[in-house]
This record gives C-alpha cells, structure tokens and sequence, in this order.
C-alpha cells in the first residue's frame, strides 16, 4: 500500500530519532546560519555533493521534512527502493529526461509546503573522485522546478574539517551487476566524515528572475546558487 504524506513523515521521524544519536557520536558536527532557514512553506534546499553521508549530515541538523531528490539508480541498491518508498525521496533519470511521475511527486511536494532537497552538482564531484576540487558543474532542474512552482531556495554547504578517505567498499562488479552506471562503478574513493560545518545561507527568491525567459532565468538561478554556495565554503565565513 502506497504510504501517505503523513506516513512518510512519520517514519522520517521515528529514523531521525533512532539514527540521530548514533550519527552524532561519530560524526561531530557545528550548525551555521540556522536563523536562515524558513520554518514553513514550500522550499528547495540545495547542497553540495561530497560524500554518500550529504543526505544523512542535512538530515539530522535540518528541523523539517526534506523530499530528497534521488538518482533513479540508487533504487536497485539492495533495502534501498523499500527505503525511498517509506521516506518521501523521489527518484529521478540523470540523463535529463525526467518522467511525468517524477514531475507530479515533486509538485506534490510544493502542494503540500514541504521541502524539496537537491543536490545540483548531481554525483559529479564524486566520480571526479577530487575532495579538493571546488564545486562541480551544476544541472539546472532544480531551477527549473524554482522558477515554474514558484519555489525560493535555500543554499547550504558542508564544509569538512576532518575526514578520512577510504576505498568504496561496493566492488566495481557487483555496482555493474545491481546496474549502476559506469562513471559509478569506476569511483574508487569515498569520504567519511568525523567533524564538519554545516552552512546555510539566506534565501535566494525566486520572484527575482521571474521576468527572464526560462531557459536564461535557469541559467541565472543556477549561477547564482552555485556562487552563493561557493561564498558559504569559504572560511572567512566561518570566522564572522
């Protein structure tokens, strides 16, 4: 039976409760700019994409319910499709051709008031397998789905200060074999975190780019997103 919304709320819930305390011990982490975050109404949080712990880290420290956006992949990890059902995250192609059901449950989401969560660089930054690297190349859907729902967004960062980075304990074969793509079979390292910063910064409105076309207003989200998130990594911030 298909689990309503508030169902999946619920066993969000009852996951933080469990997982929170544990995920704490092992990962230490210090919260900025929560006075930033919106306490109600529809929103898109951005984040960047480091490590398979992102959703986990924004979870535990965020104080509403996050639809996560999700790679249509990720649904053949083994206990992982039963999780995306029980949860809220969304499933989507990242070849660019998102179906019409994936459409519908995140305009759901914005009907209900709730909170999308995106991750624009994708998992780009970890197949270029370069912690050091700044911020990959962003995908533009998630200004798309701004600026037709009518939707701010809400930019946040994870900033590591220590962290150690371990082999990927799925080996590549058995990736191929649960049909992952090729970029993420060939991945070959991972972040796990021990101590991080997590930022949130002001709001970025949608109604400011709402008189361009689409196709330039997209770009110009996109861009703006990607420099206020790269504002957020520098340390300078931190230091205010």
């Amino acid at each position: 039976m298909e689990n309503t919304v508030d169902q999946v709320k619920k066993n969000v819930e009852n996951i933080k409760k469990f997982v929170t305390p544990f995920f704490n011990l092992a990962v230490n982490t210090t919260v900025y700019g929560y006075h930033n975050i919106v306490p109600t109404g529809k929103l898109i949080l951005t984040c960047n994409h480091r490590s398979d712990m992102d959703p986990f880290v924004i979870g535990s420290v965020f104080p509403r319910f996050i639809s996560w956006i999700a790679a249509e992949y990720t649904t053949r990890i083994p206990l992982f499709k039963d999780f995306v059902e029980k949860t809220g995250t969304i499933p989507m192609a990242i070849d660019g051709n998102i179906s019409m059901a994936s459409i519908k449950k995140v305009q759901q989401v914005f009907k209900n008031g709730d909170v999308l969560g995106i991750f624009p660089e994708g998992h780009d930054y970890m197949v270029q397998n370069d912690f050091s690297a700044p911020l990959a190349k962003f995908h533009s859907g998630f200004a798309a789905f701004s600026l037709r729902n009518k939707v701010d967004i809400l930019p946040s960062v994870i900033i590591p200060e220590e962290e150690t980075i371990t082999d990927y304990p799925i080996p590549p074969l058995v990736r191929a074999f649960m049909g992952m793509p090729k970029e993420v079979c060939d991945i070959k390292r991972r972040v796990v975190y021990k101590k991080i910063n997590v930022v949130f910064g002001e709001v970025i409105k949608y109604e400011n780019y709402a008189h361009l076309p689409l196709d330039k207003g997209m770009l110009a989200v996109s861009d703006e997103t990607k420099r206020r998130m790269g504002e957020l990594q520098k340390v300078d911030y931190l230091k205010k």
